[in-house]
């Protein structure tokens, strides 16, 4: 069978679950194509400019909330570019279809699903295109789509939101979270044999600053770590450039001895930073922090761009970590009374266990197999 795995590139958010489902069709014997939908359409210029302005929006999340609110909220926007593209690009989706043949085009970006979506219900009407909802706990309006065949979401709160915004109801689909390989494959190692595999002290409350993918995020609670007088390491991960980097050792520099700053930066061993650490403190990029969930490691969400405010309820809602958006006096304070008595987390433990997220990539690809075979035979 072969399936185009299509996401858009701007961060790891949309490229992690469509690498994750891809790997897993690959390893049951399908053929599956993992592709940028900017570069699929042959639009890279375009692609390279929603890059850039994504990553600018995320230096200034104020501006990005009102961006991306306006985009979900204004549906009417994405309809007339879809329709747009529709017409520039008509002779290369033909194309797409004539070099690829697919069975059916998984997507996981709103832009790829709207504008395939439009095109093969005109087109190829015989190939079902489908979603995931990288949003997990809500979907946008500006990814509802009745062209859809299916629209998979990991939580009930996701499947919800994507009714109430109008998607088809036999069109949403609960679906199991695609986990990564790395994170699923990877050996649930206790706090202490986790901090000696990456070089830190076994015994002393561990702080992970997570800057996701991009690296870029508030510095504000590392600075803030002056203020706390009880031992700490730190460490800070994620794509960090060397202008970030350069702050982060400005800032280590004027931090008290007891506070240990460590910067591995970009990790492949996510899991064993993740495993070494009391509590894991970002912005709240839903891969990070349903690793965070399966792993068992409390979240405290310092920062919040539009799309995964949701998260932050249901991080509330769990129990699994703290909703401190821009309170650095709450983070500090959070921090300080853990970092005194890290056996207090040992409370939260159990709340991961009432999560009702399956973490399957393998399950979701199944999903996608089925599908495919189900539309098929109609």
């Amino acid at each position: 069978m072969n399936i185009l795995c299509v996401y858009v590139g701007g961060g790891k958010g949309h490229y992690i679950p469509a690498k994750a489902v891809s790997d897993q069709l690959t390893q049951m014997g399908h053929n599956a194509v993992l592709i940028d939908f900017f570069e699929l359409i042959k639009m890279n210029p375009i692609g390279k400019i929603n890059v850039m302005l994504w990553r600018k929006l995320l230096q200034r999340p104020d501006l990005e909330n009102k961006f991306s609110k306006h985009n979900d909220q204004n549906t009417k926007e994405i309809q007339w570019v879809s329709s747009v593209l529709q017409v520039i690009r008509k002779r290369r989706f033909k194309h797409i279809i004539k070099t690829y043949r697919p069975d059916m085009i998984f997507t996981t970006h709103p832009y790829a699903d709207y504008f395939l979506a439009d095109l093969a219900a005109r087109l190829a009407p015989s190939i079902p295109v489908t979603y995931y909802a990288t949003d997990v706990f809500f979907v946008p309006m500006s990814a509802v789509n009745n062209n859809l065949c299916s629209m998979y979401v990991a939580t009930e709160e996701g499947c919800k939101s994507a009714a109430d915004n109008g998607q088809r109801a036999d069109s949403i689909k609960l679906c199991p979270f695609p986990l990564q390989a790395s994170c699923k494959a990877g050996q649930k190692l206790t706090k202490a044999a986790a901090r000696r595999r990456i070089g830190l002290k076994e015994d002393v409350f561990t702080l992970q600053l997570n800057l996701g993918g991009e690296g870029i995020g508030s510095l504000e609670l590392l600075e803030g770590l002056k203020y706390i007088d009880s031992p700490m390491q730190v460490v800070v991960i994620g794509g960090i450039k060397e202008k970030i980097k350069s702050r982060i050792e400005q800032i280590k520099a004027t931090l008290p001895a007891h506070i240990n700053v460590f910067i591995p930066g970009f990790v492949h061993n996510v899991n064993d930073y993740a495993l070494a650490s009391d509590i894991i403190a970002g912005r709240s990029g839903i891969n990070t922090l349903v690793e965070c969930f399966y792993l068992h490691r409390p979240f405290m969400i310092t920062e919040l761009v539009y799309t995964v405010m949701a998260s932050a309820d249901y991080v509330e809602k769990y129990g699994v970590g703290w909703n401190l958006n821009k309170d650095i006096d709450k983070q500090l304070s959070l921090i300080t009374m853990f970092a005194k008595k890290p056996t207090l987390l040992d409370e939260l433990d159990k709340n991961f266990d009432a999560i009702p997220i399956i973490y399957d990539a393998a399950g979701l690809a199944k999903m996608v197999v089925d599908d495919t075979l189900s539309f098929k035979s109609k």
